[in-house]
């Protein structure tokens, strides 16, 4: 009984050494391998590609990011150092690069979108963010003003006064948010050569643009005057202006 047990325990002992040397082997012959691929001259990257719309981006400031990869080996390519290199090139807003075999880098670069001027100096890009670019000129962009960290409440309520205007054909073209957090619009008709200043308050202001614009879409908006400015800033009704002329029109 003890010679079999003893039998058992050394072919247990036997089978364990036979597995670890097999698992040694097996890590040697990995790390063998790492060692060649990741080697400086083997795998050298010879070509890097872009993708995106560059309006605004200059391919040459990538490419300047990215011409001390070249030739460097396939593996070992830091793609996260150089991605972060080229989030600080000038309306990057995102990149991501990705190898593809054998010896190309695809570099997926996504530029900052302007949406709207920002107190008349700086610019408001998709992700609400308030950036500076000194010196230049956008046409066709929304106008928007308003107290520090509020232009994603002004954006928000943007898109919903925009859509309202657009339902009796006009454009919102600025919005402006006071301190005392009342708002202020100029919508144009392109059609009737018209720009008109809204007064909208602080209160129900998606109840007043849409009693409005379903006035001027009915009948404001046919007339032969041309009209300058409304006040909404009535529990019943609004006041319009005329040129000169400003009356009373009651809902």
């Amino acid at each position: 009984m003890s010679d079999s047990v003893n039998s058992m325990s050394k072919k247990q002992s036997g089978s364990l050494l036979s597995s670890l040397s097999l698992l040694i082997a097996f890590v040697v012959v990995i790390l063998l391998f790492a060692d060649y691929v990741l080697q400086p001259d083997r795998f050298p990257v010879s070509r890097i590609s872009f993708i995106g719309e560059f309006r605004h981006v200059e391919k040459s400031a990538l490419q300047q990011n990215v011409s001390p990869y070249i030739g460097g080996n396939f593996f070992a390519i830091d793609l996260q150092g150089l991605e972060s290199a080229l989030r600080e090139i000038p309306w990057v807003a995102d990149v991501s690069v990705s190898r593809r075999w054998p010896d190309s880098l695809q570099v997926s670069v996504k530029e900052e979108r302007l949406i709207a001027s920002w107190n008349k100096a700086l610019w408001v890009t998709s992700e609400a963010a308030i950036v500076s670019i000194p010196n230049l000129k956008i046409r066709n962009l929304p106008r928007w003003s308003g107290p520090d960290g509020t232009q994603t409440l002004v954006q928000l309520r943007h898109h919903q006064f925009a859509n309202l205007l657009s339902d009796a054909g006009m454009k919102l073209k600025q919005l402006t948010y006071s301190q005392r957090g009342a708002w202020q619009l100029i919508a144009e008709n392109d059609e009737r050569n018209e720009q008109v200043n809204i007064r909208l308050g602080r209160r129900d202001m998606e109840e007043r643009l849409f009693r409005f614009t379903r006035a001027y879409g009915q009948t404001l908006g046919k007339l032969d005057q041309r009209l300058i400015s409304v006040d909404l800033r009535y529990p019943n009704g609004f006041a319009v202006k005329w040129g000169r002329t400003e009356e009373g029109v009651n809902s």
